[in-house]
């Protein structure tokens, strides 16, 4: 049996219909096709519960996922406590629902959408100005590389090591070769002002960062809130 098999969201449903259809046992069925029994039956759970919508093309990789989506999955589980149950439900792997549970409860579940080209997009030259820009529209945004990279026109790894250099040696970190040249050398008194100056920006920043924080805490508390009256509501 070929652990490494892929298939595709149609060959997924053709498989539980055969098996829901009772021609063939679980067992059978897997040794036909090529997988684990555990497999199509979880498989089987997951259209019962969802339809066609439970299954995502397996040959097609960054899924989208949305923010609602994620505390649904979370919030179905604190109410079974089944992880597998879970997973089949929603149509995802055990890992990838742990690292939800654990966004959910530091509140910083968030949506994911995929943006391959940003990976492979072509550099091009910035300037300083452009660069202290790039580098504060990522913090203010929680980080956010991907939509900097995409919003800039830049590839994912230049905006993240720029960030980091920033965070790192302030704005000399993102100075080019000529930039550094023609500044003129700082007097220890404006290396002191330059020093408090980034640590009050990180200051600021990590008191936005915990704002945000409790903003979505506070969302995702509510939405619970909504989650529960619904399931009380249906029962």
């Amino acid at each position: 049996m070929d652990k490494r098999i892929k298939f595709t969201k149609k060959e997924k449903i053709a498989i539980v219909k055969k098996y829901l259809e009772g021609n063939s046992g679980s067992t059978s069925l897997a040794r036909e096709v090529g997988c684990n029994r555990k497999t199509i039956l979880k498989w089987a759970y997951a259209y019962k519960e969802r339809g066609e919508a439970a299954f995502r093309d397996s040959t097609k990789h960054n899924a989208s996922y949305t923010k609602e989506f994620k505390a649904e999955a979370v919030i179905w589980y604190f109410k079974h406590g089944s992880m597998h149950l879970t997973s089949a439900r929603y149509g995802i792997a055990g890992s990838v629902l742990e690292n939800w549970i654990k966004a959910y409860k530091d509140g910083t579940l968030k949506d994911r959408i995929p943006m391959p080209e940003v990976y492979h997009m072509k550099g091009r030259r910035t300037t300083f100005e452009e660069r202290k820009e790039i580098v504060h529209y990522c913090l203010m945004h929680d980080k956010n590389y991907k939509e900097t990279a995409k919003i800039y026109s830049l590839p994912y790894s230049r905006v993240f090591n720029m960030v980091k250099k920033y965070e790192q040696e302030g704005e000399e970190g993102i100075m080019d070769a000529k930039t550094k040249k023609e500044s003129k050398p700082l007097t220890e008194l404006e290396k002191l002002q330059r020093e408090n100056e980034r640590l009050k920006k990180e200051l600021e920043l990590e008191k936005l960062k915990r704002e945000l924080v409790q903003k979505k805490i506070s969302l995702e508390k509510e939405r619970l809130q909504e989650f529960k009256k619904k399931i009380h509501t249906k029962q």
